[in-house]
This record gives structure tokens, C-alpha cells and sequence, in this order.
């Protein structure tokens, strides 16, 4: 007697191997709901990342509006279609906005609520004019796609150069996977022939729910995840750079010349520091105040970084006086970049409540030798700077002594 097998493989297309479309919608509210309030409470924290708001926003509508879904065919259609697509629809247009607000970018209100109605009146039409689902899902996929892309192009190639992107780039990464996947699923469902409702139990639809669910965890987690990348870009700032002037504060610029230092003694290569000091700066904040002063050093760091290289080194040494680093730059290169810095200062008076403050700088310049630490640079320089101030100040002095 022939013994029956006791498993046989089900096909794809059995309801068994199919996950509950309304089960996947409750796991998507909920987790919608979740990175709602993350999102929310991390925007309370920093108010000043107003991305929070947008992404905040559209997680909640986007909520609200798959909650709406599980009421398709017990509300009347007309109403709750129609609501619960827009809703949906306006998650992706704020999720839009955070990108370019997060990049300090305009927001397109404009063009985004144009968009919005559009998709609207799209998706009414396909209901009191004609019941067609299909139409439906093509168009909000349609919609979906564009912004999902418009999404990740902005995370992809927008943003300050100086802060990590790391974050920003994977978070793109989803929003085009879920473009992708999105309008696959549109060209399925239309190939299919027409669709009963987007709660029917086929795979198409079990798969795009699924799919919504690891897209919106992973969005929402990207965002989080770029401002916490941002807040420690912001502190690392906080930490290095001096806010009046923008200039590296003494001990980054330190830090920085010594490694700069070791590199251009290992390699041979000509290294040259100056101290810049502004001359009778303390005459200024007498005469006119301590907003004047901080004026004319913000306009001074202005000057002197304007005419320099991304690997040039500008730093605040203290008060109104600042060192700058040049590698690969001898002695008579930068006496001709000091010479130009102390005209472009001489020929540019500040501005203040009516009057026109004078300003100028002496520089003292001093090599790095070779098997000498930076102390030995910074106290050469700082006396070519003591002659130049000796000899009548805003004038170019060079140590003679480094080789």
C-alpha cells in the first residue's frame, strides 16, 4: 500500500500564505502612531529643528488616515475614501517639507497643497463618478512615487557639506526602495484587471501593506536618526569653533596645527604660521561699545577668510588676536597673503550707527623649521608681531630667524 506524504507545499496563491490586509493596517497605526510621539517629543526637545514638526505632522495624518481605511465599506465610501487618501497623501507632502526644511531650504506650500487637492479630486472622482479602485491605487501610487523620489533626492544631494550625511543618506535609500516598490505594485495591480477593494486578501495587497509598514519604520527611524546626527554635528561645532567670528577657538586650532605640523615635517613640505592682531582694538570697544568691537572682529574673520584655502588654518588665538596656518606655503608666500590681508582691512571700514570705524592689523610671520614644535613657531611669530606693532603697527613683519 502506497503511504500518502505527510507535507505537501502550498501554492503561492493559497489564502494561507496570504497576511491579513486589515491586520497589517492596525500594525501600521500603530507604529505610525509610535514614531508620531517620538518624533513629537523630540521636536519639544529642539524646537529649533522645525523638520520635527513636518515629519511629526505627517506621521499623525498618515495615522489617522490608514485608521480610516479599516472602515472602507462601513462608512460610505464617498466620505471616507476620498479623507483617508488625502490624509495619506499629506504624510508624504510633509514628510517632503521636513527634507527641505531639515536642509534649510523654502517650502513649496504652493505646489504642495496644488498636489494635494489634485490627488484629491483624483481619487473622489473614482468614487461618486465611477467605483474603480483600480484608478485609485494607480493614481495615489502615482503621487506616492513622485514624492517618495522628490524625498530622496533632496536627502541624497542636499545639506551642509561640513555636517555628516550618513544618516540623511540611508533615510533617502528607503524613500527610493519605497518608490520603487510603490510603482511596482501599481504596474501588478493594473496588470491584474480590476480590484475589488485594497482589503481584498491577494498577495499584491498584503505585500504593499507589508512593504508600508517596513518603509514607514524605517523613514521614521532615519529622521530620528539624523537629528541626533545633526544635534552632535552642532555640539562637535560648539566645541571646535568660535561663535563670534567662525574662526576655530585656541584649542581646535591648536589641535589641528599640530597634526598639520607632523604631516609637513614627515613630508618635507613648507609650513608658515602668522598671529594677526587688530590694531587699538581696545580704543574701539571704549569709544563706541563692546557691539562695535564684536562687529569689527566678525568682519575681520570675514576679510582674512575670504582670500584663503579649504587647508589653510584660521583660528581665534584670544581677544583680538588670531594665528593662521599655511601648509605648503614659505615664507615669502605668506608675507605676499599677509601683505594682501592687511590692505583688504585697511580698505574696509565698519560701519556702526552712522559712523565709519578705521580698522587695521599688524601680522607677524614666522616658519615652522624642521624638529621644532609648534611653541617655537608660535613664539617667533609672536615676536615679528611685537616688532610690528613696535614699528607702528598695520604693517607685515617676517622672522628672519626661521628657516
Amino acid at each position: 500500500m502506497r503511504a500518502e506524504p505527510r507535507n505537501r507545499p502550498l501554492p503561492l496563491s493559497t489564502p494561507d500564505m496570504i497576511l491579513d490586509t486589515r491586520t497589517l493596517i492596525i500594525v501600521l497605526v500603530g507604529i505610525g502612531a509610535l514614531l508620531s510621539i517620538a518624533a513629537f517629543l523630540t521636536w519639544r526637545a529642539h524646537r529649533h529643528i522645525t523638520a520635527l514638526a513636518y515629519w511629526a505632522g505627517g506621521a499623525l495624518l498618515g495615522t489617522v488616515g490608514m485608521a480610516m481605511v479599516t472602515a472602507y465599506g462601513v462608512w460610505p465610501a464617498a466620505a471616507v475614501v476620498p479623507l483617508s487618501n488625502a490624509l495619506v497623501a499629506a504624510t508624504y507632502i510633509l514628510n517632503w517639507f521636513g527634507v527641505r526644511s531639515f536642509a534649510g531650504r523654502s517650502i513649496p506650500w504652493r505646489f504642495g497643497m496644488a498636489l494635494l487637492a489634485v490627488l484629491t479630486a483624483g481619487i473622489a472622482w473614482f468614487v461618486v463618478a465611477t467605483n474603480d479602485v483600480t484608478a485609485r491605487v494607480l493614481i495615489m501610487s502615482a503621487g506616492i512615487t513622485g514624492l517618495s523620489l522628490l524625498a530622496a533626492l533632496e536627502l541624497w544631494w542636499t545639506g551642509p557639506g561640513d555636517r555628516p550625511r550618513r544618516a540623511q543618506r540611508v533615510t533617502a535609500l528607503v524613500f527610493l526602495a519605497h518608490a520603487l516598490f510603490v510603482a511596482g505594485r501599481a504596474v501588478l495591480t493594473a496588470w491584474g484587471g480590476p480590484v475589488d477593494s485594497i482589503l481584498s486578501p491577494n498577495l499584491v495587497q498584503s505585500a504593499g501593506f507589508l512593504e508600508a509598514i517596513l518603509a514607514v519604520t524605517g523613514w521614521g527611524f532615519g529622521f530620528l536618526a539624523m537629528t541626533s546626527e545633526k544635534l552632535q554635528a552642532d555640539l562637535d561645532r560648539i566645541g571646535t569653533i568660535d561663535p563670534l567670528t567662525g574662526a576655530y577657538n585656541r584649542r581646535a586650532f591648536l589641535k589641528h596645527a599640530e597634526r598639520e605640523l607632523l604631516r609637513a615635517q614627515r613630508n618635507g613640505a613648507p609650513l608658515t604660521l602668522l598671529l594677526l592682531d587688530l590694531d587699538r582694538f581696545k580704543r574701539v570697544n571704549d569709544t563706541f561699545g563692546h557691539l562695535a568691537g564684536d562687529a569689527l572682529l566678525r568682519r575681520f574673520s570675514e576679510t582674512v577668510t575670504t582670500r584663503l584655502r579649504r587647508t589653510d588654518l584660521f583660528g581665534r588665538y584670544g581677544g583680538e588676536e588670531f594665528c593662521l596656518l599655511l601648509p605648503d606655503t614659505d615664507r615669502s608666500g605668506a608675507a605676499a597673503l599677509a601683505e594682501a590681508l592687511r590692505r583688504d582691512v585697511a580698505a574696509r571700514p565698519l560701519p556702526f550707527q552712522g559712523h565709519e570705524i578705521a580698522a587695521s592689523v599688524s601680522i607677524g610671520i614666522a616658519a615652522c623649521r624642521s624638529g621644532e614644535d609648534l611653541d617655537a613657531a608660535l613664539a617667533a611669530a609672536d615676536l615679528a608681531l611685537y616688532r610690528a606693532k613696535r614699528n607702528g603697527r598695520n604693517q607685515v613683519v617676517v622672522d628672519e630667524a626661521t628657516a
